[in-house]
């Protein structure tokens, strides 16, 4: 307690006024590796661009996060640092500019961002959020993510940027040798392991609580949460967790040899003979090497990303869907998926494609499977389509649950519906990362203007994020939602509706797609 008051005495702000009319203010913390000096925007107060670890450049490419080091003087915090090195992106399909990546990127990536509200009663509970992107882009300065409008609701948002693509998860026998691990691959999950010791470290000084910390993520980043779940270095740096599209996806993790020989292969089509020489090339020459995975490879699970985490037996022991093996701790679990999660990988329009698609996809188990999905019309074959997608992920979600579940793991479930509109009206129903500018509480980048009932379902999403990571139970703050169980398909809905819903459409559905999974096939969100 003590040294957790003279933290918060630490963390006292003071205010310089930037403009004779006093209208815009900024506050500095106090953090063990330095001050920080951030901007104060509508109750809430920004502090960007702070490192946690030692720029991974030169010798340190490839190599275990180092802790950041002391700095002198009070670090400009009012600008997120760079993102880390990564293809750029456009806008496509539902993504706009409020989805993506812009502003620089570079080697020098490891950062954070916190906010706080300006008008608080310490301690708060902390939110960690670690960005999607399939392990290949994204950042912490993704508009979306910015975290002042969850913060104003009371507690401490902190977005992280961790290394990506080939930076992040090259596994190579000769790093393996060189880590204190025995094990290369998996460095941007150390970074977020890196991030997370930060956090432990300062966010007191922030006004945050270190024992109260839920970390959270979506897509990449969901998938990221389970990883930490099951990872012993992980263990006691959080209190509950949030994977938002990222349970059960059917993303096949490689083992070490095999991403060894990978990052080998890799290696010899830079013409490096060795790691010295591979750290010796221009980091875009490096990224411009990377391959990339077609729409009929994402199609076609398992997935096996061309660099992601690696199973190398001690940072990750296991894959997250391997649920035979334990987490570390009974952590409560919040994760769900969006109903048009799957609308990226394409929609079968016609009875001959559909039944094309189920019978490559299902084999032995299609007959039961086109027995159940109505297909005779281009209409009946499009509905087919979304919803046989939905409910194979679902299931995978559900099935996932009920083990941890059985392993004393507090798990709650959720489908949400509601559809996202982009600036230009544009209905891609509720797609995957949907829901996240709701949660944050950023529906108004992008160029767009928030609806009523836009804002209606960011409050009913905020008030069940907020009573989880407060309480570990997202019943606190409205009506119950039901945790996991063994012999129910009930989720909680979100979006359109808040109540307890099917989360696959029948049971008979679920029977066949449960008896896939058995049978040695993949259930997945492609």
């Amino acid at each position: 307690m003590m040294r957790w008051l003279s933290r918060m005495r630490a963390g006292l702000f003071v205010y310089a006024l930037l403009s004779s009319s006093g209208s815009f203010a900024q506050a500095i913390v106090h953090t063990e590796t330095g001050d920080v000096l951030g901007n104060v925007e509508q109750d809430a107060e920004a502090f960007k661009g702070i490192p946690y670890a030692q720029p991974p450049i030169g010798p340190l490419r490839w190599r275990d996060p180092v802790p950041a080091t002391r700095w002198s003087g009070v670090r400009d915090g009012t600008r997120a640092g760079d993102s880390c090195i990564q293809t750029p992106s456009k806008p496509f399909g539902p993504f706009g500019s409020e989805f993506l990546v812009s502003g620089p990127t570079s080697e020098d990536c490891l950062y954070l961002n916190v906010w706080r509200p300006r008008h608080r009663s310490d301690p708060l509970p902390v939110y960690v959020f670690v960005h999607g992107g399939a392990f290949a882009n994204g950042s912490s300065a993704v508009p979306i993510y910015d975290g002042a409008g969850l913060a104003r609701q009371g507690v401490i948002v902190v977005t992280i940027n961790y290394r990506v693509g080939v930076f992040g998860f090259l596994a190579h026998p000769q790093l393996t040798r060189e880590s204190e691990f025995n094990s290369s691959g998996n460095y941007g999950l150390l970074d977020q392991i890196e991030a997370l010791r930060w956090v432990r470290a300062n966010i007191a000084a922030f006004g945050g609580d270190p024992e109260n910390v839920t970390i959270a993520g979506q897509s990449a980043g969901g998938l990221s949460v389970n990883n930490l779940l099951t990872s012993p270095e992980a263990k006691g740096l959080f209190k509950r967790a949030v994977a938002e599209s990222g349970t059960a996806m059917g993303i096949h993790m490689l083992p070490l040899r095999e991403a060894e020989a990978r990052g080998a292969a890799f290696a010899q089509k830079l013409g490096a003979a060795s790691i010295d020489q591979l750290r010796a090339i221009p980091a875009d020459v490096i990224q411009a090497a990377v391959p990339t995975l077609s729409l009929a490879e994402m199609t076609k699970p398992p997935v096996a990303l061309p660099f992601a985490p690696v199973v190398d037996g001690t940072i990750i022991p296991a894959e997250p869907e391997d649920v035979d093996h334990p987490v570390t701790g009974a952590v409560p679990l919040l994760t769900g998926y969006n109903s048009d999660d799957y609308i990226l990988m394409g929609v079968r329009r016609t009875p001959a494609a559909f039944a094309a698609h189920v019978r490559d996809r299902y084999g032995s188990f299609a007959d039961r499977i086109l027995a159940l999905y109505p297909h005779a019309t281009d209409h009946e074959a499009a509905e087919s389509s979304r919803t046989l997608s939905r409910d194979e992920y679902m299931t995978s979600m559900i099935l996932f649950a009920r083990k941890r579940e059985r392993g004393g793991q507090p798990v709650y479930l959720y489908l949400f519906d509601y559809k996202y509109l982009n600036a230009a009206g544009q209905d891609f129903g509720a797609f995957h990362t949907a829901e996240v500018p709701f949660i944050f509480g950023a529906l108004d980048k992008g160029g767009r203007s928030p609806s009523e009932n836009d804002r209606r379902v960011t409050a009913e999403l905020q008030s069940r994020w907020l009573a989880f990571i407060r309480s570990g139970d997202p019943s606190a703050a409205a009506a119950p939602w039901p945790r996991a169980s063994e012999r129910s398909l009930i989720v909680m809905g979100l979006g359109t509706s808040n109540a307890p819903r099917p989360g696959v459409s029948s049971q008979q559905r679920f029977d066949v797609l449960r008896d896939f999974a058995a049978s040695g096939g993949t259930l997945a969100f492609m």
